[in-house]
C-alpha cells in the first residue's frame, strides 16, 4: 500500500509519516522533495518554479519511482508531500491507481492558526517565509480536494492522527 499524505506545509505530514513507519511492520518513507531538490539543483535559476509540481519531470519521476518500488518492495510506502494541483494528483496518484496499485490518498486537514503556530511560533519559519505565505493556497487546495480522505488534525497529537490513518486504510 502507498500512503500519500497531502497537506499544507506544517500540517504534520513528515511527523505522522515517521510514526506510521514505526506502526507498520515493513514500511519506508518515500520523499518526493528529494527528487524535487535534485531536479531544481540541476536547473539554471532562470528555469526555477515556485513548487516542484510545476516541473513535468518531477511528476514523471515520482510516478515512475513509485511504480517501480511497488513492484519490487514488499512493504508499505509512506509519501509525505504537498500537492496543490489536481493535475498533479492525476499525473501521479490516479495513474498509479489506474494500474491497480493500492494507494490510500489522505489530506491532513488543518487551519491557518494551527499552521502559523507550527511554522512560526515553534521557530521553524520566519513570519514572512515562503511556507507561511502559502497558507491560503494550501487551505484552498485542502477545501477543493475531492479525491482525498480528509483527516482533521486540529488539536490532535501526531500519534492519534496516525491511528486514524490506519483505521481508514483502504
Amino acid at each position: 500500500m502507498i500512503f500519500w499524505l497531502n497537506g499544507a506545509y506544517g500540517a504534520g505530514k513528515t511527523t505522522v509519516a515517521k510514526i506510521l513507519v514505526k506502526k507498520l511492520h515493513n514500511a519506508h518513507i518515500f520523499d518526493p522533495e528529494l527528487i524535487g531538490d535534485g531536479i531544481r539543483d540541476n536547473y539554471p535559476e532562470s528555469l526555477f518554479f515556485d513548487t516542484f509540481e510545476q516541473y513535468p519531470l518531477w511528476l514523471a519521476l515520482n510516478y515512475k519511482l513509485l511504480k517501480d518500488l511497488d513492484s519490487r518492495y514488499d512493504g508499505d510506502l509512506i509519501v509525505p508531500m504537498t500537492l496543490l494541483k489536481k493535475e498533479s494528483y492525476e499525473e501521479i496518484i490516479q495513474r498509479l491507481k489506474d494500474e491497480g496499485i493500492g494507494i490510500c490518498y489522505l489530506f491532513l486537514d488543518t487551519d491557518a492558526e494551527t499552521l502559523r503556530r507550527r511554522l512560526v511560533d515553534f521557530g521553524r519559519e520566519k513570519p514572512d517565509s515562503w511556507c507561511v505565505r502559502q497558507i491560503p493556497v494550501c487551505l484552498a487546495a485542502q477545501r477543493e480536494d475531492r479525491f482525498a480522505i480528509h483527516i482533521d488534525t486540529v488539536g490532535k497529537m501526531p500519534e492519534r492522527i496516525a491511528e486514524e490513518i490506519l483505521a481508514v486504510r483502504v
